[in-house]
């Protein structure tokens, strides 16, 4: 009886034990690796700034990043299947196309692909010179705009905006291999009319350009077949004081996506409930990092996720009462 009594109480032990594990969440030393993108664009500013949140208590949790530069969200999708990443800064707006096997990945549904947390907007931005005259969508016929090169969510992004109007390479004369860091300068060189780009605001490589050349801002509207389309777009507006340069009266009216952190399947349950904890209890410290986290809020951050959320991250919120 006391044989059956003491299994009994090592069961109970081992099963409270389980569950507290994840709570504690200490990991001995784990070093995570996290893609962004380019050093001029949105997602490296914002995988900087994760990385400062995740590094506040690393001698506590023992996560230990590191945020690198990468070519951007189709690369960083790949290469944390591939384990080469442990995680990254993507747009939902890839990891739904990566996870339901469309666009780059038609066909070939990346299961693994998991989300830990959204963070801050991304805005569709068309940005023209004065000189061009382009003020619509519509005026965009017969001119040279560059959409940025292929795997890169800005060009996926115009391509859908263009499609959504009846455009394409025979009405707008389209720049198809320029990266979006080139824009600035054909812009400026008067090779280019305008450019796309999608990125959090603000952006100090358009406040930049802004003050060497004069542009606006083009309202990216009425793209109903957008929206039916694909549903992780969203109606986003930019202010005007954000880029005070632009010749522009009013706020400009687009569409938008979230920056995600994401993970694979294979990534160790503690590590997703520590990069989940740190961000969400560090949150105050995180929105004072960059002008465009100011206004994060944690219930957007949990409802923009277009993979299936990592089970130690979903275990962290529950933990919390967030879910």
């Amino acid at each position: 009886m006391k044989k059956l009594l003491s299994c009994i109480f090592l069961t109970i032990v081992i099963f409270f034990t389980n569950i507290t594990s994840l709570s504690n969440a200490q990991v001995k030393q784990y070093n995570i690796t996290i893609g962004t993108g380019n050093m001029l664009g949105s997602l490296y500013p914002i995988g900087i700034c994760i990385g400062k949140i995740i590094n506040i208590n690393a001698k506590l949790h023992g996560v230990n990043p590191t945020v690198t530069s990468t070519e951007g969200d189709v690369y960083n999708i790949d290469a944390v299947i591939k384990g080469d990443l442990n995680a990254a800064i993507v747009n939902a707006d890839a990891q739904y196309r990566a996870y339901k096997g469309m666009g780059e990945w038609v066909g070939t549904p990346q299961l693994e692909l998991r989300s830990i947390i959204s963070i801050a907007p991304e805005y569709l931005q068309l940005i023209v010179s004065e000189n061009s005259k382009i003020k619509t969508l519509v005026d965009l016929k017969g001119k040279t705009i560059n959409l940025g090169q292929y795997g890169v969510s800005t060009r996926l992004n115009a391509e859908n905006v263009l499609r959504s109007y009846g455009f394409d390479n025979k009405t707008v004369n389209i720049e198809t291999a320029a990266p979006i860091s080139e824009s600035f300068n054909m812009i400026q060189d008067g090779r280019i009319d305008g450019f796309f780009i999608s990125s959090i605001i603000p952006l100090d490589s358009v406040k930049n350009l802004t003050s060497i050349v004069k542009c606006r801002m083009v309202d990216i509207v009425g793209a109903d077949l957008l929206f039916l389309g694909y549903p992780e777009y969203k109606i986003g507006s930019i202010p005007k004081n954000i880029y005070p340069r632009l010749a522009n009266p009013n706020n400009v009216q687009t569409v938008s996506t979230m920056s995600t952190l994401v993970a694979s399947s294979k990534m160790p349950n503690a590590v997703a409930y520590v990069l989940a904890r740190e961000i969400v209890e560090n949150l105050d410290i995180l929105k004072g990092l960059h002008p465009s986290l100011k206004n994060l809020n944690l219930k957007d951050m949990l409802k923009h996720n277009t993979a299936p959320m990592h089970p130690g991250a979903i275990r962290y919120y529950q933990d919390k009462g967030l879910l």
